[in-house]
């Protein structure tokens, strides 16, 4: 799942702009609508996977635009719903994540070090960032032979030219 702030594209009327009012009003009204749709999808989004093992799984990604910077927050809640061999029914975990990125000519940095806060009944279970290319990945990784529900909302905040 990942996280893409650029709005549906939008069929401009050739009537509109061949009339420069027309299209000083439409140009303007894009603008708008732009700021609304980042503001909007900017703010939160909740994400939900499932793990049954102990490898690193994806669940979220956020794309840092060229020349931004993003800070992440994640509030992760997680809880075992199987009755399998190890740990025991119900275990659970909750996480607050928080770090930033920044993207300098499509590079993308870590700036400092992310913070993480929680607990969870089993060690072992964890959240953490990873990224590929441009995008800040939100990670869980779980246990081998529990069958773990991660749910959480996950906040950007996104700053640039």
């Amino acid at each position: 799942m990942g996280l893409n702030l650029a709005p549906p594209p939008i069929q401009v009327p050739s009537d509109f702009m061949q009339n420069k009012t027309y299209a000083a009003f439409f140009t303007a009204l894009i603008n708008t609508l732009y700021q609304m749709w980042v503001a909007l999808y900017s703010i939160r989004t909740t994400a939900k996977v499932i793990t049954t093992d102990a490898s690193n799984t994806a669940m979220l990604r956020v794309t840092v635009p060229r020349n931004k910077t993003v800070m992440i927050e994640a509030r992760i809640v997680a809880r075992r719903n199987d009755d399998s061999t190890a740990g025991t029914l119900g275990d659970s975990g909750w996480y607050v994540l928080t770090g930033a990125y920044k993207n300098i000519g499509g590079v993308l940095t870590g700036i400092a070090a992310a913070n993480l806060y929680g607990g969870e009944d089993q060690v072992g279970w964890n959240v953490g960032f990873s990224t590929s290319a441009e995008d800040a990945i939100v990670t869980v990784t779980g246990a081998v032979n529990n069958k773990i529900t991660w749910e959480g909302t996950i906040s950007s905040y996104e700053v640039g030219a």
